[in-house]
């Protein structure tokens, strides 16, 4: 039982061994590469500012071609109501 349990405590040294190492790894490439991530970290908040401008300048023109539609229509109802206007018809001032 105890060469078994050594065998195991062996297996798990050479696991966490690795882990440590993989980890260190990990490491040594985020020190590297660490001007280059906050690099991309800050254009991408550049670019989630400037998606969030474009977003309300559509919301904005999307408010204002809805108000143009309304102003079409109330045009379109006045011109309706002007060519059924006896005055439009000019049978009013004779």
């Amino acid at each position: 039982m105890e060469v078994e349990f050594r065998k195991q405590d062996k297996e798990c040294t050479q696991v966490l061994k690795n882990h440590f190492e993989q980890n260190k790894y990990n490491g040594e490439w985020l020190d590297r590469h660490r001007e280059d991530i906050n690099a991309a970290n800050k254009a991408i908040k550049r670019l989630e500012r400037h998606m969030n401008r474009l977003e309300a300048k559509v919301q904005t023109q999307e408010e204002t071609i809805e108000a143009l539609e309304g102003v079409i229509e109330n045009q379109q109802v006045v011109m309706a109501c002007f060519r059924s206007c006896e005055c439009a018809k000019g049978r009013a001032f004779g």
